[in-house]
């Protein structure tokens, strides 16, 4: 990064703009698709930009452009603002456990798992907990779609009460598991691409790729 503190300042604020400028770009493309047991569940690849630009330049610019993402999800996204709101809470949640991980990589040596578990872990505290908000307190007649969604998708005849509540949850937890792989995955190989292409330039070396060369995961 640049010795100069404003250049250094105005490059991560750009680098963080484009990268969620480009979450945005994606989200709004006819690029997802659906979680087959709750179909208002949708899988899409518009985080990936926001976990490489986390991954390969560090936390600062990875949460910036996660606001970047969401700021424009809500001018532009569908269900505003609980929509870009419910995708913001997972995808920033994702980035704190990716940052545990890389806090706990700094001192000990952790196994690849253990990123992809603590991204998982917090993507699910917090999207279990917005989803109880949304589904009991703001939303309460959303529950009962949600419950007939999976009823058909299962098969089977699913209270609207607290058990269904509950399956509900359990499947969106899932939901969120798969979409950490779906995010990370290739945000890490993009960043080891681009890393061996010489892309980052002068910039300092990504922090995945100095815990991998030091096999600390």
């Amino acid at each position: 990064m640049p010795s100069n503190p404003e250049a250094r300042i105005s490059l991560i604020i750009a680098i963080s703009t484009v990268f969620g400028a480009l979450s945005a770009v994606l989200a709004m493309m006819p690029l997802s698709f659906s979680f087959p047991l709750i179909p208002y569940l949708r899988f899409d690849i518009a985080e990936i930009p926001v976990v490489t630009a986390f991954l390969g330049f560090g936390p600062v610019p990875g949460f910036i452009s996660s606001l970047t993402y969401w700021l424009v999800l809500n001018i532009f996204g569908e269900w505003s603002p609980i929509g870009p709101a419910m995708k913001f809470i997972a995808l920033a949640s994702m980035l704190v456990g990716l940052w545990v991980s890389y806090k706990l990589a700094s001192r000990f040596r952790i196994p690849y798992i253990a990123v992809f578990i603590f991204s998982s872990l917090m993507r699910i505290l917090a999207t279990t907990a917005s989803n109880y908000l949304v589904l009991v307190v703001f939303m309460p007649f959303f529950l009962e779609f949600a419950v007939k969604s999976l009823s058909i998708a299962l098969g089977l005849e699913i209270e609207v009460g607290l058990g269904g509540l509950l399956l509900i949850l359990a499947f969106t937890a899932i939901y969120n598991i798969l979409h950490v792989a779906l995010s990370l995955l290739p945000s890490i190989f993009l960043v080891k691409n681009f890393c061996k292409q010489g892309l980052f330039l002068n910039l300092k070396e990504p922090w995945i790729i100095t815990l991998i060369k030091q096999k600390k995961i």
